[in-house]
């Protein structure tokens, strides 16, 4: 859902509820969280099938006709986390190329006879051949209008204080107070949602990143 005018500009998921998950406690979680894995190597190296995990999330909830599982707690995120994790597999370094990310998501697709395409918009380290911040909104919006999350990979945070570096979020909504003005999106991760500033992130990050979204 995209509002805008001359001052503002805000694109966001239709349905942010379908990422709503709660367990037996009564406590409320945006998103998954990696912590949820049983397994300690998990843990710490399983950001990337945890948002690929919340994109099939979504997915199933927007499109029940294909046949995923409708998860609704922790404990059915869980075990499709799981099972997202034997085809978004980390290896020594982590899930450090968006081309892992969409070959692990596609596996998982395939594994249930579904032909679900992926895009992805691959950042280099090498400054001079990256797409302009201006391509990578425009990634970014068009996947939220088309009402489909976005993971977003950092191995770098550069200035920013709120990013882990060499970690996957899920990017939920983009705004924009002015034209001119920092470009700020809204991201869940560990179960919860903040707010980055994507245009600091760009000019300071000095590492390799990426975007990846189901089409």
């Amino acid at each position: 859902m995209e509002r805008s005018g001359n001052m503002h500009r805000e694109i966001s998921l239709s349905h942010r509820n379908f990422l709503t998950l709660h367990d037996d406690q009564g406590h409320t979680f945006l998103g998954a969280d990696q912590e949820w894995f049983p397994l300690l190597w998990q843990r710490k190296a399983g950001c990337g099938p945890t948002v690929a995990s919340t994109l099939v999330l979504y997915l199933s909830h927007q499109n029940p006709s294909l046949g995923l599982r409708r998860i609704e707690d922790k404990q059915g995120m869980t075990a499709l986390m799981e099972e997202v994790w034997t085809h978004v597999t980390p290896g020594i370094m982590g899930l450090h190329l968006v081309s892992q990310f969409t070959k692990g998501l596609s596996s998982f697709f395939a594994a249930h006879q579904l032909a679900i395409p992926m895009s992805s918009l691959a950042l280099p380290k090498d400054r001079t051949k990256r797409p302009s911040l201006k391509q990578v909104v425009s990634y970014i919006t068009t996947a939220l209008d088309a009402d489909q999350p976005v993971a977003f990979l950092n191995l770098s945070a550069g200035s920013l204080e709120n990013l882990d570096s060499w970690h996957w979020v899920t990017v939920v909504s983009l705004i924009q107070e002015t034209e001119g003005s920092p470009v700020m999106i809204e991201v869940f991760d560990g179960g919860r949602s903040w707010n980055l500033n994507l245009s600091a992130w760009y000019e300071s990050t000095t590492r390799s990143a990426g975007f990846a979204c189901i089409q």
